[in-house]
């Protein structure tokens, strides 16, 4: 066992040097020709190509010699640059000096060329701006502390925003630039003589505010990530302040101060508001009525801030007391009704602040600018206050969160799990606000939203539930014969017609549709109806006067003009379907009902007369005829029987071959299937009771006569002579 396993090492020694003989010399020329290949790379022959900016020719630019511009280096733009603006102004100097228009051009060109220098010289300057020039993290720090780092965070936050909406709208002006190229280049193509020169100049000037554009995205997506990255440092250096404040009783002390302050500001605009308001000196004019009311608004929005600055105060005294050791403990500061007012009031004022400027924009639109000043004036007013109003509610937010991260600190967890978790589904529900008012699309300026669509569906959902339970509660009065079901049925249907129609003017109030102008939509329709959809309304109309006028019913059996025999099933608008006695449904149009003759054998007395007609031969006693026919129509159901309308056998004639009589008898239409026949049911008992009493049914028969006669004798012409 020993001198095997010692073998085996030596047999992988062996192989392993056998393999290494063999495989060496490959690895070292494959890694020679990688070298050799690094090496040519290199070489003078082999360089990679080296940047050449391409001067367009000024007089007939080509479409794409741009193109290589966003490949190139910072450093390569600006030789490019240099290189254009050399060549541009030693080919300006050829243009005719009396043609204006081209002067004109050339100039807006070198406008272009000297707008990418100057976007260059702006990008040096906003990445040396701050975007929180005041924001410090000191040790120990105390709540006002806090509170100042965290306003100057919301600063950068609103900053950044701002550079990120210049983002967009950047993107969109290169887009609209991708498409004025577009359009230039077919101008020039199309072009020759005079307007050829125009049509270049122009597309040149196209191409360079292209590149323009181009160097103002790249300047601000280069700060703006920047900006980002140094609010979220902020953010994160903000929260680690919030672990290491300390209580401070010089806070404590300008806190309360604070408070009260806002508290005689709170009273003042609430009297001056209510004084306003008390004030009853009627006026026709609407200037005065636009000034009150605007000033009103005005003293809402102010009251509004100074509450929400209040609650602020009031979070940063509750931060600090927690804070305090030596003090006693005070409760969590949560109160939803404030921030659920306010931004109930925000979205009010705004709505009615764009009516407003509505119309003022009515009533002055033939005034001087000087009149609208003053509305503007207040407009603008009122804005700022909102958007400070807006800024001071999601201020607040912060503030709760950071009150609960301290009282969880220095209380414990359980102690803020009731607020922590209603903080939390209040983010939600502004989540999924922010979500639900996003803008899908307009319709006639009206924004559509995802909250929109959703009230749109509650809408017709509850319409869909409401007929049905109306439909229910119709058949419940059936069942419980406190109604007829035809009426019901009749009325099930008209309002759930009604239904629709109300459903269809609120969904086209909520999309913003003008119901007033329905009239011009029915007008549309008519001529609509005059051509194409004439059939579907006149069936339209004959369903509703079947509805209305109610000569059928459900349940009717019915015979039409063109053949069609059963019972109606249901009545609808466009349609009738009527049950065959083969089962069969067929749609019948109404326009059939209407404009066509129509037998209603159940209209008004389900009970009619037929008429059955039947044999018995010559043999038959017509009395044990007429008993046998008797009873057999007493057997079948549907024989109605009354002291004024009896059953009768009546000897109509007498036939070829048998006695023809005809039994005759009143039958109820509603204990007739259409799935049967009644003439059926009574040859079925005829023939049933004539076997019973021997009476028979003849068949038809001839008499033959047979007649004999004998040979006549013959008679011997005589001949002549």
């Amino acid at each position: 066992m020993v001198g095997a396993s010692l073998l085996i090492p030596r047999r992988i020694a062996r192989n392993y040097s056998f393999f290494l003989r063999l495989f060496l010399p490959t690895l070292l020329l494959l890694a020679f020709t990688c070298l050799s290949v690094s090496t040519s790379a290199q070489l003078p022959g082999g360089k990679p190509k080296e940047f050449t900016p391409e001067v367009p020719d000024f007089a007939d630019p080509s479409a794409d010699w741009w193109t290589g511009w966003t490949n190139a280096s910072p450093e390569e733009r600006r030789e490019w640059l240099s290189i254009l603006i050399t060549n541009w102004r030693e080919w300006e100097k050829d243009i005719p000096e009396d043609d204006e228009v081209l002067q004109e051009g050339a100039a807006k060109i070198s406008q272009s060329l000297q707008g990418i220098t100057i976007t260059w010289k702006k990008r040096e300057e906003y990445l040396k701006v701050s975007i929180m020039p005041d924001l410090e993290f000191p040790g120990n720090p105390t709540v006002l502390e806090w509170a100042k780092a965290d306003s100057e965070i919301s600063r950068g936050r609103r900053r950044l925003k701002g550079v990120e909406l210049q983002a967009r709208q950047l993107k969109s002006t290169q887009s609209q630039s991708l498409s004025l190229l577009r359009k230039q280049v077919i101008v020039l193509r199309d072009s020759s003589g005079r307007e050829e020169d125009e049509a270049a100049q122009a597309l040149l000037l196209a191409q360079i505010n292209h590149l323009n554009i181009i160097e103002q995205l790249s300047t601000v997506n280069s700060f703006l990530g920047i900006w980002q990255d140094k609010i979220k440092e902020a953010e994160t250096k903000l929260r680690r302040m919030l672990d290491s404040l300390v209580y401070s009783s010089e806070d404590a002390k300008e806190i309360e101060d604070d408070i009260a302050s806002s508290d005689k500001k709170i009273e003042r605009i609430s009297g001056t508001r209510t004084s306003i308001q008390s004030t009853t000196e009627p006026s026709t004019d609407p200037t005065i009525n636009m000034q009150k009311d605007l000033t009103l608004m005005q003293l809402e929005v102010d009251l509004l801030e100074e509450q929400l600055d209040k609650r602020k105060s009031e979070l940063l005294q509750s931060i600090n007391e927690v804070l305090n050791e030596e003090g006693e403990e005070r409760p969590l500061i949560i109160s939803r009704d404030l921030l659920e007012n306010a931004n109930t009031i925000i979205e009010d004022a705004s709505r009615e602040l764009a009516v407003r400027q509505r119309q003022v924009v009515a009533w002055r639109a033939d005034e001087e600018d000087e009149d609208l000043s003053r509305w503007w004036s207040y407009f603008a007013r009122i804005g700022s206050g909102l958007a400070r109003a807006n800024d001071l509610e999601q201020d607040i937010q912060r503030y709760e969160k950071a009150q609960l991260e301290v009282y969880r600190e220095r209380q414990g967890w359980w102690a803020t799990v009731r607020e922590r978790v209603s903080l939390g589904a209040r983010e939600a529900y502004n989540r999924w606000r922010k979500l639900a008012d996003y803008q899908l699309f307009t319709i006639t300026q009206n924004p559509i939203t995802p909250r929109l669509i959703a009230k749109i569906i509650v809408v017709l959902v509850g319409v869909w539930l409401l007929s049905g339970l109306t439909q229910a509660f119709l058949r419940r009065l059936v069942r419980r014969e406190h109604a007829s079901e035809s009426s019901m049925y009749n009325l099930g249907r008209v309002l759930h017609y009604t239904f629709i129609a109300i459903a269809l003017i609120v969904v086209l109030s909520m999309l913003g549709l003008d119901t007033s102008k329905l009239a011009l939509v029915a007008g549309a329709l008519s001529v609509g109806i005059g051509f194409g959809l004439q059939a579907i309304f006149s069936n339209f109309i004959s369903g509703l006067i079947l509805l209305f006028e109610r000569p059928l019913k459900v349940g009717d059996l019915v015979e039409l003009e063109s053949g069609v025999f059963g019972r109606i099933r249901d009545i609808n608008v466009r349609s009738t379907r009527i049950t065959t006695r083969d089962n069969v449904d067929i749609l019948v149009p109404n326009t059939e009902f209407v404009a066509g003759r129509v037998i209603n054998h159940t209209l008004d007395d389900p009970v009619r007369r037929i008429h059955v007609s039947f044999g018995v031969s010559y043999a038959s006693d017509p009395d044990l005829v007429r008993e046998a026919a008797l009873e057999a129509a007493s057997r079948v159901n549907i024989t109605h029987t009354d002291w004024k309308r009896k059953t009768e056998v009546w000897l109509m004639g007498f036939g070829e071959n048998s006695l023809d009589f005809k039994l005759v008898v009143w039958v109820n239409s509603n204990m007739v299937t259409s799935l049967g026949d009644s003439y059926a049911l009574y040859n079925l008992e005829l023939l049933r009771e004539f076997r019973e009493k021997g009476i028979e049914v003849p068949f038809p028969q001839r008499d033959l006569h047979l007649r004999s006669w004998d040979v006549p004798a013959l008679v011997a012409r005589p001949s002549r002579k």
